[in-house]
This record gives structure tokens, C-alpha cells and sequence, in this order.
């Protein structure tokens, strides 16, 4: 059985990039995922042993005039490795995160970003402004790919117009709505999806669940700068990004400006 790149990259990184991964325990069978799953299942950091560490304090960088990162001090790698290796993987699963976005698209979202008094809400205003992600927010698909479909299908009005471009930023103010053909359909498989999550059985016997059947029944919550109106199936952008913003794993968006900025990944 052949699996997807997604899954893939989540072994590569050993990172649940999407945070489905330990759901679909059952699916991954092979030898190779039985360590990424029970990496998932204990949640504990490594922690390389305090063995000969004064010969790690020394400077890496003696003239600190030629970095000067904005978003960030100066960071100093404890161990080389691990450390080059953390950041490569962060990146990497931002990227893979936002829909499998290349290097130089990851860098021109960066660019404008130092130019503002606060680079890393500028970053994340351009990446969650984004329609594919908002529909992915907001529950309407369950992953970012296939919102890109829909809009890619013209299944998506922006103030009553089809824009055929998935990488369109909103701005404040901007109606997102569903073509009128497409929204009984989509209506049916969001019905279909969330409805485990009514059932009163479920709500009472959660807390005796399995983490694996929690992490099915997790719903993730709602963008606070996003009024949505399910019953007709559209939401209005109320005001500007802001956070906190949610992933299924540890994001720190000041280390991914820094490395995009000084492009040494």
C-alpha cells in the first residue's frame, strides 16, 4: 500500500504537520511508522544527555555588527545538529502546512514582512489571509487541498465574483460565499462529516475515550477575525489577522523569518 507525500513528509520531519496522523494509527502498518507513532503517543522532547558541555559555550559568531535580525536576537545553536535540523523542519512543515508552498513562495511571503514594525503578524496576516486557508479554518473542507479545488472549480464567489487564483489574499471587508448550484452539495458533506460530533451519547462517554477516538472527535475552533454564517453556507472578513493562531505543532514564526531572511536554509 502507497501513501501519500503528506504522510511522508510528516515521517521525514517527525512532525504531525496536520494533527490526523495518530487517527489513522490503523492505516500505517509498515515497520517503518511504528517509530513516528510512538513518538506521537508519548509527547515527550528529547533531551541530549549534559555530557562535556562547556565545550559547547564558546561564540560561534565573535562579530555580532554583521547579524542583525529584526524579528529576533541573535540565535546561537546549543548543538549544531539538532538545532540546524529543528529549524530545516520547521520550515518545512510550515510550508507543507500552507499547501506544499516552495521555497521562493515562503520567501516572497517574508520579504514585505520586515518592512512592518512587527514582522511576524505581518507573516501571519498574508499566510491565514489567504482563501484556501480561511475555507480550511472555517470547516468547509477537511484539508487545505481540497479547498484549493473548489476554488480552482469556480465553487467560490468573492463579493460575487469567481476568482480562479487559491492563493487570494482577503482583505477586511471581503464576502466569501458558495455558488448557488455547489451549496446543497457541500451542505450534504458537512452534515455527513460533523455528525458524530451531535450525538449526546458521545458528549457524555468523551471523557472515557481512547486519545486516538479524541483525537477524531477534536474540532479545531473558529478564526476570531471571521464571522461565518453556516446555514448559508458564508463568512465576511470582520477585521485584520490576529493571534493566536492554531497548528497541530510547534510553530515559531520568528525563527522561520529569521532563517528565510538570511536564506542560510
Amino acid at each position: 500500500m502507497r501513501f501519500k507525500n503528506k504522510y511522508k513528509s510528516c515521517l521525514w520531519s517527525r512532525t504531525d504537520i496536520w494533527g490526523d496522523l495518530l487517527a489513522k494509527e490503523e492505516t500505517f502498518l509498515r515497520p517503518k511508522w511504528d517509530s513516528m507513532i510512538a513518538i506521537l503517543r508519548s509527547q515527550k522532547r528529547r533531551h541530549r544527555p549534559l555530557v562535556n558541555i562547556n565545550r559547547y559555550r564558546h561564540r560561534l559568531c565573535h562579530n555580532y555588527k554583521y547579524i542583525k535580525p529584526r524579528s529576533r536576537a541573535n540565535q546561537v545553536f546549543k548543538y549544531n545538529r539538532v538545532g540546524y535540523r529543528n529549524t530545516l523542519s520547521l520550515l518545512f512543515c510550515l510550508r507543507r502546512f500552507y499547501g506544499d508552498l516552495s521555497h521562493k513562495s515562503f520567501k516572497n511571503f517574508c520579504r514585505p514582512a520586515f518592512k512592518s514594525k512587527d514582522p511576524s503578524q505581518k507573516l501571519l496576516s498574508a499566510l491565514e489571509g489567504r482563501l484556501d486557508i480561511c475555507l480550511y479554518r472555517l470547516g468547509f473542507f477537511h484539508s487545505i487541498y481540497y479547498s484549493r479545488q473548489a476554488i480552482l472549480h469556480n465553487k467560490v464567489l468573492i463579493n460575487g465574483k469567481k476568482i480562479g487564483h487559491c492563493c487570494f489574499v482577503l482583505q477586511k471587508g471581503d464576502y466569501v460565499e458558495f455558488c448557488p448550484s455547489q451549496r446543497s452539495a457541500i451542505r450534504t458533506r458537512l452534515v455527513a462529516r460533523y455528525k458524530r460530533f451531535r450525538s449526546s451519547y458521545i458528549r457524555l462517554e468523551r471523557w472515557r475515550l481512547s486519545h486516538k477516538y479524541k483525537l477524531q472527535l477534536h474540532l479545531q475552533p473558529t478564526p476570531n477575525w471571521i464571522q461565518t454564517d453556516y446555514s448559508n453556507l458564508s463568512f465576511i472578513l470582520s477585521s485584520e489577522v490576529s493571534t493566536p493562531v492554531m497548528y497541530p505543532f510547534r510553530a515559531n514564526v520568528d525563527e522561520a523569518l529569521w532563517a528565510s531572511k538570511y536564506s542560510y536554509i
